[in-house]
């Protein structure tokens, strides 16, 4: 688990949150080596689409913004009542009690303080009850035994979790899906490097930002350490990025699918990180993180 989770959820056609959908090219995302610094100076910083390495995405949609704890505890409600079960409720926001009934003050906060098993499980719940039947949950025990994980609690299973893609539920995002959905500028080159057909703000600036972090720009479109009072706030406040994506970077880390893993040069179509792992990717920084970490 992580202490801010809350990610924003894939692949669906249900209301609740209002989605972008997102065409990535068919010729693939080629990676570019960064000619400019990096906050830091570990492999990670390079991101997904590093040098020569060619990504294809298949179309996907992406939540305008963070699950909100009135959703999550929407969702939540009618779960626990329909046979799933949660290691975590979920807080409002950084101030807010687990479990409790949203408030009119933060129930557009995101949710957080939960794990990415409970994430994995709420995303099934909430495909089940939009479309009232479990046929489109994403979320299977495996790829032959195609149970519907419905207890996040039961760790074993949930890290085992097989993500059937053909399914149109809710899910988590790639890490490949976020970080071209956090970085993606079409055809507009400000502050942005040219990878194959598109152009992606550059390695060293929030999502959205025309800016290095190291500026003013990072607080424009980022809640984080220095302009967030030291805590959340509610969703879609700041600027959103050039898909119409709110806080892709600052107030709450988003949960991705993928196990954490260095990242591999080969050529790939719709990753999803490794087969096993110690942990989840998290992006996005968050409230209490300094610039560079957005």
């Amino acid at each position: 688990g992580g202490s801010s989770g809350g990610g924003n959820s894939g692949n669906s056609s249900g209301g609740g949150v209002g989605f972008i959908k997102i065409i990535p090219p068919t010729t693939g995302i080629v990676g570019v080596a960064p000619e400019y610094p990096l906050p830091g100076t570990g492999d990670y910083w390079k991101g997904v689409f590093i040098k020569d390495r060619k990504v294809k995405l298949s179309p996907y949609k992406l939540g305008k913004t963070e699950v909100t704890y009135e959703l999550w505890h929407e969702v939540l409600t009618w779960a626990e009542s329909n046979g799933y079960t949660f290691a975590n409720k979920g807080k409002e926001g950084s101030h807010g009690t687990e479990g409790a009934a949203p408030t009119e003050a933060g129930k557009k906060e995101p949710v957080t303080e939960i794990s990415w098993r409970d994430c994995i499980v709420w995303c099934n719940a909430y495909t089940h009850k939009t479309n009232n039947a479990e046929s489109e949950c994403v979320y299977r025990k495996s790829k032959t035994d195609i149970a519907v994980l419905k207890n996040a609690t039961d760790t074993a299973a949930c890290d085992a979790a097989y993500a059937d893609m053909s399914k149109k539920g809710f899910r988590l995002p790639t890490e490949a899906e976020w970080e071209y959905a956090a970085r993606w500028q079409g055809s507009d080159k400000t502050n942005a490097v040219q990878y194959g057909d598109v152009w992606l703000t550059k390695l060293n600036s929030a999502s959205g930002a025309k800016d290095k972090w190291d500026t003013a720009e990072t607080g424009e479109v980022a809640w984080y350490n220095v302009n967030s009072g030291y805590k959340t706030h509610p969703v879609g406040e700041k600027r959103a990025n050039a898909l119409g994506l709110h806080d892709m970077s600052g107030n709450v880390w988003e949960w991705c699918f993928d196990w954490y893993d260095t990242i591999a040069a080969e050529n790939v179509t719709d990753p999803q990180g490794a087969a096993s792992g110690t942990g989840r990717v998290l992006r996005g920084g968050c409230w209490l993180i300094n610039a560079n970490g957005c």
